[in-house]
């Protein structure tokens, strides 16, 4: 998942890759992890955009396309509930 932020990835697929159904794929990897798959990829995009934010001065609509979103107010709805901040909040907040 992580080297593929970008993709547009379906739990069919995941599991595809793994042989097995996707509702085993969900269990097992809520078992391994704690969280759902889909939980897991939104907080892996969500911690790459923390990342960029930080580091470079990329918009917010650059940095919804960069981590695999289509829309930027799915982005920074899911940015605020995943950190309490907006995108430009979080900027503010943790650069010079």
């Amino acid at each position: 998942m992580e080297t593929h932020l970008t993709e547009n990835m379906s739990m069919e697929n995941l599991a595809g890759q793994v042989g097995i159904s996707p509702r085993h794929f969900i269990r097992r990897f809520k078992k391994a992890t704690g969280e759902s798959p889909l939980n897991f990829l939104q907080q892996m995009r969500i911690e790459t955009a923390k990342k960029i934010l930080e580091t470079r001065p990329d918009t917010v609509d650059a940095i919804t396309q960069a981590i695999g979103y289509d829309n930027s107010s799915t982005f920074r709805k899911l940015f605020k509930k995943y950190t309490g901040l907006s995108p430009r909040e979080y900027r503010n907040k943790f650069t010079w």
